[in-house]
């Protein structure tokens, strides 16, 4: 047995203990694709699947499909949310969703402040700020987006770029309020380019995100408040990006419109 064999087996030994030791969470974010008939197909092929009770398993897709999971799904360990919603319970704002059709349909997360959001559509911190705050007040878990572009990348400023968000998105919620948030660290530059933030760079950055949130929000909350990592996560990397300290689990783009897919990065995450 050489020095490479000897490597491979504590290599592989360090990765059998982390996933051993952690449950994460595999968020799967549909954006605007998919049929009726392929999402009836999605769920006809997850809804009786046994995937254990050690990751927890959320899929947020197009908002008008979330009649189809409350009724496919009423009786799955799979859970569901919406991709972003307005922070108001009626009213004239035409094409938003409320916090109340959302709960009506039993999503129970939602994606907010998502770059594609951000940039494509103009949302400001102040405006994300306020739908934290409508969904912690009505028992949604709010899934706060985060990311950096490459040019803040760069210049070495995309640390304050990443608490300000942070900070901004955060603050109508104090107290405990601030633990049923969950923080999702996407960089811009890897969100459908596939290019994918190396394992070391996911660990650096969550790592700082981290001291920031023990640092403002004390010890207890901060080391609670789980950390997911978007960015082109797939099959074949999501093994060595879940052994990067402090992630919590991943919010996964087109890799999670497959059923097969997210039933084998369960598997992986179960070391099954």
């Amino acid at each position: 047995m050489d020095k490479r064999d000897i490597q491979e087996i504590v290599r592989n030994e360090v990765i059998k203990s982390v996933i051993d030791s952690q449950g994460f969470i595999i968020a799967g974010n549909w954006k605007m694709n998919k049929t009726k008939h392929e999402v009836i197909s999605f769920l006809d092929e997850i809804k009786d699947h046994d995937f254990g009770s050690k990751n927890t398993i959320i899929i947020a897709p197009p908002s008008p499909y979330l009649y189809l999971f409350e009724d496919k799904l009423r009786y799955s360990q799979v859970l569901y949310g919406v991709q972003n919603l307005f922070p108001k319970e009626t009213g004239a704002f035409t094409g938003e969703v409320s916090y109340v059709v959302a709960k009506d349909f039993g999503a129970k997360y939602a994606i907010l402040g998502h770059s594609e959001r951000r940039t494509l559509f103009s949302e400001c911190d102040l405006l994300i700020s306020k739908k934290v705050r409508i969904c912690i007040q009505n028992q949604i878990q709010p899934i706060l987006c985060i990311g950096e572009n490459l040019e803040q990348r760069k210049s070495g400023d995309y640390k304050r770029y990443l608490t300000n968000q942070i900070k901004e998105g955060l603050i109508r919620i104090s107290g405990s309020e601030i633990k049923e948030v969950i923080i999702a660290y996407e960089p811009i530059w890897a969100i459908g380019t596939g290019e994918t933030a190396t394992p070391l760079q996911v660990e650096e950055t969550h790592m700082f995100i981290r001291s920031y949130l023990v640092k403002e929000y004390g010890t207890e909350i901060g080391k609670e408040i789980p950390l997911l990592y978007g960015g082109s996560v797939k099959t074949s990397n999501i093994k060595e990006l879940a052994l990067a300290q402090s992630v919590s689990g991943f919010l996964i783009g087109g890799a999670s419109l497959e059923a097969s897919a997210i039933i084998e990065m369960n598997s992986i995450l179960s070391n099954k």
